[in-house]
Formats: structure tokens, sequence, C-alpha cells
């Protein structure tokens, strides 16, 4: 194999977040890496894959796997790995090996190309989390512009981010399937936070990764309240919306009046929605739930909607966003002090309060503002990509 200039051809790869690593854990890795964000690189010192398990071969078969030569001489090895690097386009910055004398000429070629060296697992994994953030973005009047379009601007932020290792999750009052689809347009991490924290649901493989729900008691009073003071209720479960009257979507059901104990009995029904002309009712009904321990309210009509209902929505008690990036942090075990929430609304208040950094769009109102640690462009002016750009600069 012909020599040539290596690091040259390496400069455009040291921005990507690639890790490498001994195998000497299948559960540490399985448990820890794989199914992550990051691009990994096994280091094998044997074809033989006898000593790994069926499935961890399964799972790891399509990585670019770097076989470790202990026998070559060391600068041949080192010119093989680092035309490795430059051939499959992945160069690390940082490598896990264990303190064993058989991996000292491996541990000399990482420091020989300026990667980073950790021998201990736990701060392995600190030290690859500590290196990225969790950035959860608000749907409405934040991330979309007032018309519900996304920008390129916005789109290109978000894709740059992610290239530079960033989670970039919608966390979003609306339901499931509606989180879906924004998150799609805007081409975010595979994973939506809906109903105002309710649900955390990972796209990719079609799991919920954490859910809190409503006491079907409550529901069954909700839906009987609805009916008796003739108000549209909606009843969020998965990809499904069951309301009391008027279907206004596709992915809406209606309701059987007269059985809807039956019907209702089964599902995991994540947040209710009281909506209705009659808003001196809407606001009574509210008033009562208030008083509901089990419940609590997490959005409601804005002070200055020009929208003719009035409408409120009731999740568990232990429901809200800051609450839900308080536990999607736990699951991607990032720290919290790498957590940005960006939004313009009351709903948004728990985000910011729980993040380590919060930002809001210039189009919130003043009390959301003054809750933040910095206010960004108003969102029909890209304000969240105009602080996306500013991150990774």
């Amino acid at each position: 194999m012909e020599d040539y200039d290596v690091f040259g051809e390496m400069q455009n790869l040291k921005d990507k977040r690639v890790v490498a690593f001994i195998e000497d854990d299948e559960n540490f890795i399985v448990n820890n890496l794989i199914n992550s964000d990051i691009e990994l690189i096994p280091i094998r010192l044997s074809y033989d894959l006898s000593c790994f398990s069926k499935p961890y071969v399964e799972q790891t078969k399509t990585l670019f796997t770097y076989y470790f030569n202990s026998d070559n001489t060391f600068n041949n090895e080192l010119l093989r790995l680092k035309k490795h690097f430059v051939h499959f386009q992945r160069f690390p910055f940082i490598v896990y090996i264990p303190l064993d004398s058989k991996y000292d000429t491996l541990i000399q070629m990482m420091n020989e190309l300026d990667i980073e060296c950790v021998h201990d697992k736990n701060l392995f994994i600190s030290k690859i989390n500590n290196n990225k953030k969790m950035i959860l973005i608000d749907n409405d009047d934040t991330l979309t512009r007032s018309d519900g379009t996304i920008s390129y601007r916005t789109k290109k932020a978000i894709k740059d981010n992610k290239k530079n290792g960033n989670i970039i999750v919608i966390c979003t009052s609306r339901p499931r399937y509606q989180a879906i689809e924004v998150a799609k347009k805007a081409g975010t991490t595979d994973i939506v936070i809906s109903s105002n924290g309710a649900e955390i649901y990972d796209i990719s493989t079609n799991k919920i990764i954490d859910g809190l729900y409503i006491d079907k008691n409550e529901i069954f009073n909700f839906v009987k309240c609805a009916y008796l003071n003739d108000i549209r209720l909606v009843l969020s479960t998965g990809d499904t919306d069951y309301v009391t009257k008027e279907v206004r979507n596709a992915n809406q059901v209606l309701i059987d009046k007269y059985n809807y104990n039956n019907q209702l009995s089964d599902l995991n029904i994540k947040q209710c929605m009281f909506i209705g002309s009659n808003k001196n009712e809407i606001k009574k009904i509210k008033n009562q739930i208030k008083k509901n321990k089990k419940v609590c309210i997490v959005d409601e009509t804005k002070d200055t909607s020009i929208f003719s209902e009035e409408w409120f929505s009731v999740s568990n008690s232990n429901v809200s966003k800051g609450n839900a990036l308080i536990r999607l942090s736990n699951y991607l075990k990032v720290p919290l002090k790498n957590t940005i929430a960006i939004g313009n609304d009351k709903n948004d208040i728990s985000m910011f309060n729980s993040c380590g950094f919060s930002v809001a769009v210039a189009n919130a109102v003043d009390l959301i503002k003054s809750n933040v640690d910095y206010v960004t462009l108003s969102n029909n002016n890209d304000g969240v990509a105009a602080f996306l750009e500013k991150l990774i600069q």
C-alpha cells in the first residue's frame, strides 16, 4: 500500500463524533454505545469472533472494525491505523483501552495520533456525553414560523448541530403523530416528546421510552363531564385522538357515547384537551379540575389568543416538559448541565427551570423572556436557527 499525506486528508474528519474502544465488555457496549448518535470503531485483536455472543456479533456487524496486529512493527501498524481512519472517513476523538501491557503499543499509537485514551469505562462515557448537548425545542411559534413552516436555515442549523454530535428533540404539547410529523420535516433526532412531556417516543424503533398516563376513573369522569356540558374533549393516546364530538382529522376517532367505558378501558391516555366556544363554561370546568390532585393543567389558551374557542389541557400530575427533559437526560446519559431548552410559552417554563441553559424566542411575552438565560430572534426571523448557529460556532 502506497504512502501518502494522511494527516492532510484527515483534517475534515476531526469534526465528526467518533469513538473507538476495546471490546472487553459486551453489556457495557450494548447498554451505552450501540444505537447512540456517535460513530463506533470496535478494536479487535483477532478475526475469530467465537469469544463474542451471536446477538452481539449481529448488532456490531455493520460497524467499521479495526483489527489490531500486535505482531506488526510499530511504524507499519501506525500507518495502517491512519489509513483505516481515512479510508472509512472516521477519526475518533477518544478511545477506551483497558490498562494492560498487551495494549501498550496500541496506546502509544493513539497518543501519536493525538487521540485521548481513557482506561475507565465510566469516565469514557462521561467524557463522551460531556462533549455533546441535548436541545429540546418547542414547536408552535418557536421552531415554526407563524404560518406553520420551518425555514431552510433552521433545517440546516439542526443538521449541522446533529453532525456536531448534539441531540435535537422536538418537545411539544401536540400529540405523538403531530410531533413525529414535525420531527421529520425539521430533520431532528429520532426521539420526540409529545403531549407536554407525557410521552417520550423513539421513532426509529417505534417504541415508547417513557410515558405518564391519566388514571382511568379520571378519564371516565372527564368524558361524562364533556357530554353533560356539550364540550369537545380530545383524549390523546399513541397515534390516535379520541373525541367526544367533531372529528377534525384522520387521526381522530369519535367516542361511542353509550359505550365509552369499554372503548377506552384498555387505552393509555396521555392528555385530555377540553375545547369549546362557551368560554365561561370551559373556565368553570378548568377551575374545578385544578382542585384535582391526580391531574394538572399543562397548557391553556393564551391571554392574547385570537381564536373563538377556549381550551385547556390536562395530564397526569407528574407531567411537564421539564420533567420530560430530566427523564430523557437520564435515559440518554447526558448531564443536565449540557441540556438546552428553547421555547416561547408558559408550558415551557418547567423546561427552563430544569435545563442547563434556557432560550426564549423574541416573540415570547415578557414573563417568559424574564425566565431564560438568553433571548434569540423571533420565530419569524429564524430565532432557533440563529441560536443553533452560534452554539456550534
